[in-house]
């Protein structure tokens, strides 16, 4: 029933007169300003509403009470799912996983809806796997996510270590870690029996072998946490001795090793490392090494100016004649982020509507969008990321070459075209090219 039915059926029979008269014509100039006035409050009352609303400027005015702005490339459809899934996150906590999970898998179905992409399955019962998954098509949620760090002190100077260097790793993850190295030797040396110590907490590592040049001693650790040893991807494990309780300048002997190799753990913090070449009886090139177990304040030798005023050299009693780098080390080790997260979500298959479009484009812009939500939710001083999962296939292969000295000498044979005196007389040969008779 319109304004002008309404206002007839409140008159006396009396007044109700048919169409064309005068009286109805008049009420029916007033009906029109209501039914205008009506459809006004209407829009109005529908731009209050995140699904009613029909221009982006009133969306924008509504995500804007809730401090989300939206995106220049954004559809409508997509910004009122996204509007509605956060609101009700920050509702219900903001901060938690299933709180997270709930907006990361709303936002989604709005991007399938309005993009017609399709990266997961996306219900009500979507679960993101806790921690890393090979699956490639399935969502993860990894908690302190592992990230591999190496020390800059050792990677400016191209990891060439000399006898008795010593370097800082520092652990800024939530548990110790595993020490993990490549040692590699460099040309026209030989690294005899290399030695790891951690002076943090007494662990030594030594290979009981030669690290030739062009050869690759790996230090790693396994899934379940074994030391695994290989020089040139040959096993090696049995020659290599750990220990624990190790003290500077005591003599040194791997008689009480680990009844199995144990990698050298990283102690959360500040942890030095000890590096040097130890000769061992027994075993060739004795004197590639030092003999016995050097004190800390063995220094490479050095002499200091006359001039200075402060003394820069090293003491007789407290030096050793320099040395070049023994030996060319990759050193890292993997530590839990604390205080992080990671949402991974597969990107490497996806289902997508033919149409004209930038897909890949379009894809960074819808993850930069995740990665947004994910920042204005999480609690303060927690990192969470969204990682846009590729789909990865690898297979190993190593192949190893020897490259020849880049100078090669020539053979030559020197002959003289002079005849040489068989003999020599005084005053009467000379005495080049003679010999006494």
């Amino acid at each position: 029933m319109n304004r002008l039915d309404s206002m007839l059926e409140r008159l006396p029979p009396i007044y109700r007169i048919e169409a064309g008269a005068l009286l109805r014509d008049f009420l029916a100039c007033q009906a029109n300003h209501q039914a205008a006035y009506d459809e006004d409050m209407q829009r109005v009352q529908r731009s209050h509403w995140i699904d009613t609303a029909l221009d982006a400027a009133d969306l924008r005015a509504i995500g804007a009470l809730f401090d989300i702005p939206m995106m220049p490339w954004e559809p409508a459809d997509l910004y009122r799912t996204r509007l509605k899934a956060t609101i009700a996150a920050r509702l219900r906590g903001a901060v938690t996983r299933d709180v997270l999970e709930f907006v990361l898998i709303q936002i989604l179905g709005g991007a399938q809806e309005a993009l017609g992409t399709r990266y997961m399955p996306v219900s009500a019962r979507v679960r993101f796997h806790s921690g890393p998954t090979d699956d490639p098509g399935r969502p993860a949620f990894v908690e302190f996510p592992l990230v591999d760090r190496r020390p800059s002190e050792l990677a400016a100077k191209g990891g060439l270590l000399r006898p008795l260097d010593r370097f800082e790793l520092v652990n800024r993850g939530l548990h110790p870690a595993p020490l993990r190295a490549v040692i590699r030797g460099v040309a026209g040396r030989l690294c005899t029996t290399p030695v790891l110590i951690n002076l943090t907490n007494g662990q030594v590592l030594v290979y009981a072998g030669d690290v030739a040049c062009g050869h690759e001693l790996r230090l790693d650790v396994s899934t379940n946490g074994n030391l695994l040893a290989t020089l040139n991807d040959v096993d090696v494990a049995s020659r290599v001795y750990t220990g624990t309780g190790f003290v500077p300048g005591a003599q040194f002997t791997p008689a009480i090793p680990d009844p199995t190799p144990e990698p050298v753990m990283l102690e959360r913090g500040t942890n030095t490392v000890w590096f040097f070449p130890l000769a061992l009886f027994d075993f060739p090139s004795l004197g590639s090494g030092v003999l016995g177990m050097p004190d800390l304040k063995v220094r490479h030798g050095r002499f200091g100016g006359k001039s200075d005023e402060v003394f820069s050299g090293t003491y007789f009693e407290d030096s050793l004649f320099e040395q070049q780098p023994a030996a060319s080390a990759d050193i890292w080790w993997r530590e839990a982020r604390p205080a992080s997260f990671r949402f991974e979500i597969p990107a490497g298959v996806t289902l997508r509507d033919a149409r004209s479009g930038d897909a890949h484009q379009e894809r960074l812009r819808l993850f930069d969008l995740l990665q947004q939500t994910v920042s204005t939710m999480r609690a303060a001083g927690v990192d969470g990321a969204v990682e846009a999962r590729p789909l990865r296939e690898s297979q190993g292969q190593k192949d190893r070459v020897r490259v020849l000295p880049a100078v090669v000498g020539q053979e030559e044979a020197r002959m003289e075209d002079r005849l040489r005196a068989l003999s020599a007389l005084f005053d009467a040969t000379a005495a080049e090219g003679s010999r006494f008779a």
